[in-house]
């Protein structure tokens, strides 16, 4: 694939929807593709950052994908996420990125304290059905959902109301 693309590529690790996990090392032997640029590293465990970066190079995009442990993913030497909290809270996660990139790990985990919940909570349901109904909660999107997609279940409506309230994005 990588050889016919005409863009370049970024590599998905999402082992909890795929039941394969990519190890570091098959990353680092993809990154050796001129056309694989990159990364999304969705495991949570931040302590693979280091010899992705090792095994990858300096120069190959290293993006988490898990909202949760991503602030420390960019502190550990990622360059940051692909993220679901940002298709809600676009600027607050743009900060918290660019804290962690600079370094103020205080200041990023200060503001992501705020998102917390949200990140959580906008897993209620499978992705993106709850991210799709905080976008129309917010004005941002129209009302519906496509097959085989299903309208985010009404016991999870108010919990995720208050977390857009606690992130401050209501």
């Amino acid at each position: 694939i990588a050889d016919k693309s005409e863009v370049p590529i970024i590599l998905y690790n999402v082992p909890g929807r795929t039941g394969v996990d990519m190890t570091p090392i098959t990353a680092g032997q993809l990154s050796a593709h001129p056309r694989i640029v990159g990364l999304k590293e969705a495991t949570g465990d931040v302590m693979r950052v280091a010899p992705l970066r090792e095994l990858c190079g300096p120069n190959f995009l290293l993006y988490s994908g898990d909202d949760g442990t991503a602030v420390d993913f960019v502190l550990a030497g990622g360059d940051g996420t692909i993220s679901v909290t940002t298709n809600v809270a676009p600027v607050m996660m743009a900060e918290v990125m660019a804290c962690a990139r600079v370094g103020d790990a205080a200041r990023a985990r200060e503001l992501n304290a705020q998102l917390e919940l949200l990140h959580r909570r906008l897993f209620l349901q499978s992705n993106p059905i709850p991210v799709k109904w905080a976008l129309e909660q917010l004005g941002r999107a129209g009302p519906g959902i496509r097959s085989p997609l299903t309208p985010l279940e009404s016991e999870f409506h108010q919990p995720l109301l208050e977390a857009l309230d606690v992130a401050g994005v209501r």
